[in-house]
């Protein structure tokens, strides 16, 4: 990314609680003092609020430290999206929303969470994301990922040389606001374990 033309925001991280996410998805870990959905013999289950368009996509992703600079962020307009730490490694998570009163997505609405290793997210639909998890003090993170397939084959279909996803919505903020984002370290005085 060349942003020799651009202005950078540095994007500082907050701890990744229940409130603070909530406008963007849930927090995913394993629950406190909340009911099972379903329980039966030695088994307890609780439900997560996934959704999709079509069969749900299960896939692996390792994202590499190469940094913590971005300009392009996407959101699915069909799919909610999960992705769940294996390892342990913490990570950020960068998210935005568009805003209720139909003002453009601007530079201001991008917001950077630190994910303890041990927690996953589900992000809502039409949440925009960075492309990239940041993992945090390792040089990758493993991440199970479930998507949808008609979302995740036309994003693969457009990065091979087609046409522009309509299930998928992108923006380059070098493009559009002059600007690129870099990542700060977490502020760990500030996170909560």
């Amino acid at each position: 990314m060349d942003s020799s033309s651009a202005n950078t925001v540095v994007l500082g991280c907050e701890a990744a609680d229940d409130d603070a996410f909530s406008p963007y998805g849930r927090i995913v870990r394993r629950p406190d003092n909340i009911a099972a959905s379903l329980a039966s013999g030695a088994v307890e289950s609780w439900r997560l609020p996934f959704e999709s368009a079509s069969p749900p996509q299960i896939m692996f992703n390792r994202y590499h430290d190469k940094g913590r600079n971005f300009s392009v962020m996407e959101k699915h307009l069909h799919v909610t999206q999960c992705f769940f730490p294996m390892g342990g490694v913490p990570y950020i998570m960068v998210v935005g929303i568009d805003q209720p009163d139909g003002e453009t997505f601007t530079p201001k609405d991008v917001k950077a969470f630190y994910i303890d290793g041990n927690h996953g997210v589900l992000l809502w639909r039409n949440v925009w994301h960075s492309l990239a998890r940041f993992p945090v003090g390792a040089e990758y993170i493993d991440l199970a990922f479930i998507t949808d397939d008609d979302t995740q084959s036309e994003i693969e279909h457009h990065l091979a040389g087609g046409p522009l996803p309509k299930k998928t919505a992108f923006i380059d903020f070098q493009k559009t606001h002059q600007t690129c984002f870099q990542v700060s370290d977490p502020d760990y005085t500030s996170i909560k374990a």
